[in-house]
């Protein structure tokens, strides 16, 4: 009887075969990826060196392989017996907003044509950054601008902060009644990577966006583990991540909290420091398999400057969302979005009684959005077909309170938002020569949007402002173009022209202060939305050696033509002791071109980037403080005990529209800048555990004297943990 029970035990590890899933690239095995039995709810998954045991009760079956950072790949069981190693490629981007395959973009799901940049930030955080801004900042045609207070605001191509739309793990972070939103609040140990998106893949975010869209993805899944971060700097500013990942059958739950110690003012060494932190708590619920899903997304920040010599404030920004993607009846692309958002702020002087004030803010946000793609392909194998419809619904409330003795205002705002996007395509094989097929796209968008204010202020208690108002907008944007495509192994590329327009409308703090201006020579003039004429002729290409034994890999390439005419473009203006006052602009252009190399060598273990931006901006009014030009080059080395990088940038000169009187405007000239970064880490095993170290060192070229502190020389010292 033993011997039977030996030998069946014998057969039952021979029929278990035994498989690797590897990265493509580097052929390094890949730990905890999920693996799920296509049409029922059994999975697995690898081990610590990505192997599994494909047992022989799954034949006729397929079998689907999801990880972070890698495209979703389904096989049936007698491809996977035969090859005994699977590989998967590296995906820049998974997610429904931005669908991204290969290096920088899936064109075939793309809903429009796009320039893509994509950074991947955990081994910038090995090597001690603490700040969204160094992976922002890696694309050329990207500015992070910093103000006085400390605040992080982006440009991409040149566009204003309030033109560039944020998105955590589909939640929009722009605020509605500013427009835009601080960098420097996001947690960079919290975000697997970042796509920066261009041109017209813009179109379908809405009229806050037609500068570019960031979309950020938290580290949402992966091997079941702990992971702690700590980093400090030389100017002895702490920051620390505790992040765990649980993985219970379909169930996968993260959470983090981290707690970071910034400069409240940071253009000054200063002892005073503000405390910040952040808590995210995300859980998906796999139904049948990974491409049916169920989300929550839960994130709260905080910030508390205590005590500060003449200011107290505290800060708390709150998102809830529910998100369910897959199929609801004959809809099997289906994804529904509900998100609640709360912000409040609290500023208050208490060291002179002669000059108390306190001011509170509080901004909530109701959205939900329905998202369907229906595809319709291979009729008569000649074209596809591809209708996407998205419907966007809103509504913010904002509520300020300002009081300075016995002056009292209230003011409360509130938006609704309807939007509607259609996105039309069809491809066709053509016969022309190094052209697989080109494909037409049209897409419409709709947008609708109320405003509300309500202002009353008190002053010894009679009221001498109490007004109601109503604004109201609509508008169709449209854009159109062609994409021709070749698809090869070794080779591909995708050529595109886009041309159409968009419409952005004023701020709900634009619609408050264009109201209540103390300009009165502009007070008969209606604050008009924005109206953005665009064009764009883009290029993306990757190449790869025939020969597998050539010490390059993939090549990637991207370049872009584009200009943009703005009509009613909306700025600020001001006079002494006035709030600035939104005015519209007749017509103004800004153009520009950018390229972009990316090269690995030597099977992945060096990487070498090069790119450049250059721009033409007819109004420095209107744009101010953007470089003429701006160029980047790195050099990465990579090997299984740690990595080592080299940045160095160098921006032209910058034009800032100021005024010397607050009433008339004249443009000063800032100097460019260059400097170089130096990034390096070092991985340590021991005992099952994971140690990490890193160290950069910023601004090396920076002046000894240099008083602004984001350009001083300093070091980050960063220990990572994980088991």
């Amino acid at each position: 009887m033993k011997q039977i029970l030996f030998i069946l035990f014998v057969m039952n590890i021979v029929a278990a075969k035994t498989v690797q899933v590897v990265d493509q690239q580097t052929g390094n095995g890949l730990p905890g990826v999920n693996i799920t039995i296509v049409g029922t709810s059994d999975g697995l998954n690898t081990d610590l060196d990505g192997y599994f045991l494909l047992d022989d009760s799954y034949v006729g079956q397929s079998l689907k392989f999801s990880y972070i950072g890698y495209i979703d790949t389904t096989l049936n069981y007698s491809d996977i017996s035969n090859v005994r190693k699977i590989q998967l490629s590296p995906d820049v981007l998974n997610l429904s907003s931005v669908e991204v395959i290969s290096s920088k973009l899936e064109w075939e799901q793309a809903d429009l044509p796009s320039l893509v940049t994509t950074v991947r930030t955990r081994d910038l955080v090995n090597q001690g950054s603490i700040e969204l801004k160094e992976a922002l900042q890696r694309d050329p045609s990207v500015v992070v601008e910093q103000g006085y207070s400390g605040t992080h605001e982006i440009s991409i191509r040149g566009s204003n902060a309030d033109e560039v739309l944020i998105i955590y793990d589909g939640i929009p972070l722009n605020s509605s009644y500013l427009g835009g939103f601080d960098l420097s609040w996001l947690n960079l140990n919290d975000i697997e990577s970042l796509s920066i998106i261009k041109g017209a893949g813009t179109l379908k975010y809405g009229s806050g966006a037609f500068g570019g869209v960031v979309v950020l993805d938290p580290i949402r899944k992966g091997g079941t583990g702990f992971n702690m971060n700590y980093q400090t700097t030389d100017q002895n500013l702490k920051s620390y991540s505790l992040s765990d990942i649980t993985q219970i059958g379909p169930l996968h739950a993260r959470l983090t909290y981290s707690s970071k110690e910034t400069l409240p003012f940071g253009f000054f060494n200063s002892d005073i420091t503000a405390k910040r932190d952040f808590l995210n708590f995300y859980s998906t619920y796999a139904l049948m398999d990974t491409a049916n899903y169920f989300s929550f997304n839960y994130m709260d920040i905080r910030e508390d400057v205590d005590p500060f010599p003449q200011l107290e404030s505290n800060y708390a920004d709150r998102y809830a969302q529910v998100k369910y993607h897959g199929k609801i009846g004959l809809l099997n692309n289906m994804i529904v979005q509900l998100m609640q958002r709360n912000n409040t702020s609290e500023e208050q002087n208490i060291t002179d009684p002669a000059f108390e004030f306190s001011n509170e803010t509080e901004e909530e946000t109701q959205l939900a959005s329905l998202e369907n793609k229906l595809v319709l392909k291979n009729l008569v194998n000649l074209f596809k077909v591809e209708l996407k419809q998205d419907i966007y619904t809103g509504k913010s409330n904002t509520r300020n309170v300002f009081w300075e003795r016995d002056d009292n205002h209230h003011i409360t705002l509130s938006q609704d938002w309807y939007a509607l996007t259609d996105v039309f395509k069809y491809r066709s094989e053509i016969e022309v020569p190094f052209v697989d097929y080109i494909e037409l796209n049209t897409s419409f968008r709709y947008d609708n949007i109320k405003l509300n204010k309500i202002h009353k202020a008190y002053w010894d208690g009679d009221i001498y402002i109490d007004s109601d108002s109503t604004d109201i907008f609509d508008q169709i944007s449209r854009r159109s173009g062609f994409t021709l495509q070749k698809n090869r192994k070794n080779f591909r590329y995708q050529m595109f022209y886009t041309s159409g327009t968009n419409l952005r409308y004023p701020s709900m703090y634009d619609i408050y202060l264009r109201d209540h201006t103390t300009i009165y020579r502009y007070a008969d003039s209606p604050l008009k939305p924005e109206l953005i004429f665009s064009t764009e002729l883009g290029l993306q290409a990757s190449i790869q050696p025939s020969n597998p034994n050539s010490i390059f890999g993939t090549i990637d390439i991207q370049a872009s033509v584009y200009k943009n005419k703005y009509n009613d473009k909306i700025y600020h203006t001001s006079i002494p002791r006035a709030l600035p006052t939104p005015l519209n602009m007749i017509s103004t252009e800004l153009s520009g071109k950018e390229l972009s190399v990316m090269a690995s060598l030597f099977q992945d273990r060096m990487r070498v980037f090069i790119g450049t931006h250059r721009l033409d901006i007819s109004s420095y009014t209107i744009f101010p403080n953007k470089p003429k030009f701006r160029d980047v080059a790195e050099i990465e080395f990579h090997n299984p005990r740690g990595n080592l990088r080299v940045q160095y940038f160098h921006e032209g000169k910058q034009y800032f529209g100021g005024t010397q009187d607050n009433i008339n405007w004249v443009v000063q000239n800032l100097r460019g800048r260059e400097n170089v970064n130096l990034y390096g880490s070092m991985n340590l095993k021991v005992a099952q555990k994971e140690y990490i170290i890193g160290v950069s060192l910023l601004n090396q070229l920076s002046d000894e004297d240099e008083l602004n502190y984001f350009n001083q020389r300093k070091w980050l010292f960063n220990l990572g943990l994980s088991f």
